[in-house]
């Protein structure tokens, strides 16, 4: 474990920085299986075409999304 005591106000506070951002990584891994379950209900319930939801899941379409941004 570090000693944070030895730490400078600037190497504490990225410490500090990665800690939360590490927490909130943490936080919307959790919550985002029940987000998408969630939403897919809306797009179903609305007449959302289900291959086109399924499609929107797949590695393939993602890359394709990853590249167009």
């Amino acid at each position: 474990m570090d000693d944070y005591r030895t730490y400078s106000d600037d190497e504490l506070d990225e410490s500090r920085r990665a800690v939360i951002t590490e927490q909130e990584r943490r936080v919307n891994l959790a919550a985002i299986p029940e987000q998408i379950e969630a939403l897919a209900k809306v797009y179903r319930d609305g007449g959302g075409d289900e291959q086109a939801l399924t499609d929107a899941l797949t590695q393939e379409q993602i890359a394709a999304m990853s590249a167009d941004a």
